[in-house]
């Protein structure tokens, strides 16, 4: 008995402290950044002359409701422009002559994707360095175009000018649903990959500018790093 005593007052004293370690707080913000493809801003090479920055980027931010839900917000951007020019001669039937013609211009396209989503973790292991998500909700995908030059040819026997400038903007609202997968790196930071699949809500009108935009079914993808912080 008179062992046990100073054991117990030690067990009792360290109470304090174990209860701590094992209620340690988890992060309970995030950001991320990732590369980003859908079948609205592809990933991949471009023609010779178009400029612009080649990767799509994403950026999200989240907030963690409970340890298996998190509701995020993400914005991926990407953009392009290319100049092009051409010239030539057409015939008619009712002449013999060829008519020149000629056109020189620059077009340019932005791409903004917006998306809010739930985010529910499956891995029922918080402490697995590698965990699965299922994610949820609406992405809203803006395209915006402009086509701008000059068309030139000689029809009536003189030089004739027209300038040209064409703009269009679309919006389409995507249902998303899909897949995510994460690996602990460190304590704060975390490799992701997210896979996911949309189908569009509404159909744009067809526009010469946007000749691959998309209806009905496409995907995207995400891969990237993700930050935590913040204390619950």
């Amino acid at each position: 008995m008179q062992h046990l005593r100073p054991a117990l007052s030690g067990l009792l004293l360290a109470l304090p402290l174990l209860s701590r370690a094992q209620a340690a707080p988890a992060p309970r913000y995030y950001v991320g950044l990732a590369a980003y493809s859908s079948d609205y801003q592809p990933l991949g090479s471009r023609r010779p002359g178009v400029t612009g920055f080649p990767v799509p980027l994403q950026l999200t931010a989240g907030y963690q409701l409970t340890p298996r839900l998190a509701v995020q917000v993400g914005l991926a951007y990407s953009g392009s422009a290319s100049a092009y020019n051409g010239e030539g001669y057409f015939y008619n039937l009712n002449s013999n002559q060829g008519i020149y013609y000629s056109y020189a211009g620059k077009s340019s396209i932005r791409n903004a994707s917006a998306s809010v989503l739930a985010r529910y973790t499956l891995t029922r292991q918080p402490g697995h360095r590698l965990q699965f998500d299922a994610l949820g909700g609406l992405t809203l995908e803006h395209r915006r175009g402009t086509d701008r030059g000059t068309y030139t040819d000689s029809l009536g026997g003189r030089r004739n000018a027209s300038p040209y400038d064409d703009r269009a903007a679309v919006n389409t609202l995507l249902l998303t649903a899909g897949l995510g997968t994460r690996y602990r790196l460190s304590s704060r930071f975390d490799l992701t990959l997210d896979l996911l699949l949309n189908r569009s809500l509404n159909a744009p009108a067809p526009s010469p500018i946007f000749y691959n935009f998309q209806n009905g079914f496409s995907s995207s993808a995400a891969l990237g790093v993700r930050y935590r912080f913040g204390r619950k």
